[in-house]
Parts: C-alpha cells; sequence; structure tokens
C-alpha cells in the first residue's frame, strides 16, 4: 500500500495522465478540472469527475474498484497536485486551534520624520500613499482647528465615499499599507498629522 504526491502542469485545455490507485486527492489545483478515472479492460466501471475543485477527494469502494489511469483536464493552464494511491488519506492547509494562543506584535524599526498635511477646503487630498513597508499609521487632525463635526472624513486613496468622520484633536490609526485621503468641507484648511512606522 502506498500513495505518492504529484504535480503535473497542464496547458490549457490539455489532458495529463497520473497514474493507478484506489484514491485520488486533488490537494492544489487554482481552477476546476476534470478527471477520468479509467479500469483497463473494465469500461463499466470508467469514472468521469467533472468541474472538481482542490480538496475534491475519491476514496474506491474496495481495492477491486480501483483505476489503472486518471486523466486529467483542465480549461485553464495550470499546475495540478494529487495524492495518488491506495492509502486513504487526507490534506489540509488549514489548522484549528483550541483554547488559548499568544500572540506578539513585533516592533517597527522606523518612525517616519514627515511634515503634516495641509488640506485646503473644499477639496479631496491625499494624506499618505500607498506603502507596503508600513507596519502602523496614526492620523491626527490639528487640534487648533475649529471644524465643525460632519465636516472632515477619511477616504480610500481616490475614493468617493466617506468612510471614517474625523474631527479636530483625534487620532486615528490605519494598520494597512493603503493609501488614505481626506474630504475636506469644513470652511477652513485644515492640518493632518501623521506618525507612519515601518
Amino acid at each position: 500500500m502506498s500513495t505518492e504526491v504529484l504535480t503535473q502542469s497542464i496547458g490549457a485545455g490539455a489532458t495529463v495522465e497520473f497514474g493507478s490507485g484506489t484514491q485520488f486527492l486533488v490537494v492544489a489545483a487554482s481552477s476546476p478540472i476534470s478527471i477520468k478515472a479509467v479500469s483497463l479492460g473494465s469500461a463499466n466501471k470508467n469514472r468521469v469527475f467533472t468541474g472538481i475543485p482542490a480538496g475534491f477527494k475519491f476514496t474506491a469502494d474496495s481495492p477491486d474498484d480501483g483505476f489503472d489511469l486518471l486523466y486529467v483536464t483542465s480549461a485553464a493552464a495550470q499546475n495540478v497536485t494529487l495524492a495518488v494511491g491506495t492509502d486513504d488519506v487526507t490534506y489540509s492547509n488549514s489548522v484549528t486551534v483550541s483554547g488559548n494562543v499568544s500572540t506578539e506584535e513585533l516592533p517597527s524599526a522606523a518612525l517616519t520624520d514627515q511634515a503634516p498635511v495641509a488640506c485646503p477646503n473644499a477639496a479631496q487630498t491625499n494624506v499618505v500613499p500607498v506603502n507596503t513597508g508600513r507596519r502602523r499609521l496614526l492620523l491626527t487632525i490639528d487640534p487648533t482647528n475649529t471644524a465643525a463635526p460632519g465636516t472632515l472624513f477619511f477616504r480610500a486613496a481616490g475614493g468617493a465615499n466617506d468612510l471614517v468622520p474625523a474631527q479636530p484633536g483625534m487620532s486615528y490609526p490605519f494598520n494597512g499599507t493603503y493609501g488614505v485621503d481626506l474630504r475636506n468641507a469644513s470652511g477652513a484648511a485644515v492640518n493632518v498629522y501623521r506618525s507612519e512606522e515601518s
């Protein structure tokens, strides 16, 4: 009894062959595939599995009910990994944790020295661009500003929707690498202070 994990590259619309066994498991496939399990000399035992995703598993009812060849076809070009053999196996990319888990937030290596951004009235201004090296970002509206509530809003960079209302003297954490804009309808320019860690 044995099982092996095999990977083959399949061109768009092409078919490749895998070996014999009584079970197969689609370990990895980026798009659906079709498999024909062929029993040589026993056409009535041939099986066809169409449009199956990664994670699909087949196990024959008995050792005599296996297959001699697997024909794997893919509409899209991709690498396909199958576990094929005679042992009943499973495969998992996920982990389930029960109980308590300790996590650790690693310290940042640098704090960017940058001036506040002046955001003019009646405009949407980019406060920070995309930064894939960013770990943390804290944006603070100038506490000396007198903007009324409901006149300052953070938006996604280039976005059209108000996402987070902002007020003078308040700080707002953004823990992503994305860019952030400020829409200012307060009637006056507003400074936004930026504390960016990488």
